[in-house]
């Protein structure tokens, strides 16, 4: 390299005369010759490759389009010493690429690093979000949007309020209480069958006659008329929870219950698995979601002790069938409870372990018909939707990990797959359940879980359509594959919000995620809004769609203070599509 730089002409060192200013003398200098060490342009130097000086434009230079500066005065200039030591990296750098293992690793290395940096995007963007994490969405980034509170901060204060609880009587009448009964069973108990009713309605009568103590089966007792107490029909008028509901009879059972919850937590059992999921199931009526999922929290821990979670066939042992029936039935209800709870409130989750469903199904006793045996179907039927619902999940995120370059032509390929899952789900449900070909609900009170299952399939066409109405809204994806299923996805929303519309002010377990969902569809909608690109994708009505919802939410916010302010963000998201129009 030295003697090649002192085979330059002489045309190519600029001269001293050439360029007057001071230069100041530093060590080096007065110890070397000074010599120019200038051969190349400034983007071969950069590139610290050999630079063939063609005018205007060296061969690289103009391959790659850039601007070729070989100005003299914009280049540095080096001293002896400091050549010297330029020369020695680059030998070691030579020698270090000469070895293939290390050439290699450093190759591999710096392409997988601008793979990753180029690809990685945060999950969200494929696997569905909660509402709180769609109203950060870039798409109102330029939209002042009040802040939405957490939803496991806004619980209010305390669970058990004797002060304006009314006191409830240590008697039971067994009037009331076989109404509540009724209820319960009818409209509460149908949506997750975790008591056998002819044993409960026989300890509900031993507490009317012995009377309310402070044991485990006084505390389920209490837990049963509270929820039957609360209970009604899909279509008659929910129960308020203002100041008048603290006083009810509905609220003075349930602050009974508590009483006794704390004392039969002493061991670990079925029946305070059940409690502990009822005292949820109320909970979750009266939308105190946090509350609740702390409930079917401790409820799913109580159920880790059970034989049913530890053998592949519970009944190996010889235990009876009535004991595996109720382990497995409070199982899977405190497990899928607490499991879609913790994701809508945004709650840490333990890594991949709870991403997998329980391994065995519960078992129904074979002498359950009519009702009973109606209720079961629906319950397995819900089961089998949450297994094919975590597995297509679980799937995604494998894709989204394996082929990130390529994640959305993946996604798409097994989209259509996936609906047809769901449809051959349709197919198999028993008449007794079906919800194919099948109206919204018209009153009769049976038809609530029709409306359950048809609800829990929108959460799965929402799965399905996440990643590209992600890619359309926020990232302005324009291929045909996904801009066609980003459409369907607001489709699905839409319908969500049809299918939902029947139970928008009936009270029950579910009502709080069903408020939730709507807001998130509706919201959802109005970000398909906010650009002309994406607006044209949204199917007809939705905007009739969304003010019913926002009529909805306004309804509720006696019960959930958050609502408030999503009703306020949901009402500017609307005036500002009018105001773009």
């Amino acid at each position: 390299m030295q003697q090649e730089r002192s085979s330059l002409s002489q045309s190519q060192i600029r001269s001293p005369s050439s360029t007057k200013r001071s230069i100041s003398i530093s060590r080096g200098s007065a110890a070397y010759p000074r010599k120019r060490a200038v051969t190349a342009c400034q983007v071969c130097r950069a590139r610290r490759t050999k630079c063939d000086q063609k005018k205007p434009s060296c061969s690289f230079c103009e391959s790659i389009g850039a601007v070729c500066n070989s100005d003299p005065a914009s280049l540095s200039t080096f001293d002896p010493a400091s050549i010297a030591i330029i020369e020695r990296l680059d030998s070691l750098e030579r020698k270090i690429d000469s070895i293939p293992q290390l050439s290699h690793l450093h190759h591999e290395n710096g392409s997988s690093k601008n793979a990753h940096s180029h690809h990685k995007r945060p999950l969200g963007n494929f696997l569905p979000e909660n509402l709180d994490a769609i109203l950060k969405w870039p798409i109102f980034q330029h939209l002042t949007l009040p802040v939405t509170p957490t939803p496991s901060h806004c619980s209010p204060a305390p669970i058990c309020s004797t002060t304006q609880a009314s006191a409830i009587s240590v008697e039971l009448h067994p009037a009331a209480c076989n109404q509540w009964l009724d209820d319960f069973f009818r409209h509460d108990h149908c949506k997750n069958p975790v008591l056998d009713e002819q044993s409960t309605r026989r300890l509900v009568r031993k507490v009317c006659q012995e009377g309310v103590g402070w044991d485990s089966e006084s505390c389920l007792v209490l837990l049963v008329c509270a929820n039957g107490a609360l209970a009604r029909p899909l279509l008659s008028p929910s129960v308020s929870t203002d100041d008048e509901f603290h006083s009810s009879t509905p609220n003075a059972l349930f602050v009974a219950s508590l009483k006794r919850l704390g004392p039969t937590l002493g061991s670990a059992g079925v029946v305070q698995a059940q409690c502990l999921f009822l005292a949820g199931v109320f909970l979750m009526s009266t939308l105190r979601p946090f509350d609740a999922w702390r409930m079917f929290l401790q409820s799913l821990a109580i159920c880790q002790s059970f034989t049913y979670c530890d053998q592949p066939d519970p009944l190996s042992d010889g235990r009876s069938r009535s004991t595996v029936e109720a382990e497995g039935s409070i199982y899977w209800s405190a497990w899928k409870s607490e499991r879609e709870l913790r994701w809508e409130l945004g709650l840490l989750d333990f890594g991949d372990m709870g991403l997998d469903t329980p391994r065995t199904f519960p078992s129904c006793s074979e002498s359950y018909e009519g009702d009973n045996l109606r209720a079961w179907y629906f319950y397995l039927s819900e089961i089998s939707l949450w297994r094919l619902e975590t597995a297509v999940k679980n799937e995604m995120r494998r894709l989204v990990a394996e082929t990130p370059a390529q994640v959305l032509d993946a996604l798409a390929e097994i989209a259509d797959e996936n609906v047809q899952q769901v449809i051959a789900w349709q197919d198999s449900l028993p008449p007794s359940v079906s919800i194919a070909e099948h109206d919204l609900p018209t009153g009769d009170d049976g038809d609530v879980l029709r409306f359950v299952l048809r609800g829990r399939t929108t959460y799965f066409h929402e799965l399905i359509s996440w990643p590209f109405i992600f890619a359309v809204v926020n990232d302005e994806e324009d291929a045909p594959r996904v801009r066609q299923w980003a459409a369907r996805g607001f489709a699905f929303h839409l319908e969500r919000l049809s299918i939902n519309r029947p139970g928008f002010y009936h009270r029950h377990h579910g009502t709080w995620l069903m408020v939730r969902s709507s807001a998130r569809s509706a919201c959802i909608l109005l970000a398909g809004a906010q650009a002309p690109s994406t607006s044209e994708l949204l199917p007809p009505n939705w905007q009739e769609a969304v003010e019913a919802t926002i009529s909805m939410l306004q309804f509720w916010c006696n019960d959930c203070a958050e609502l408030v302010i999503t009703v306020d963000i949901l009402n500017r998201l609307f005036s500002n599509v009018y105001q773009q129009q």
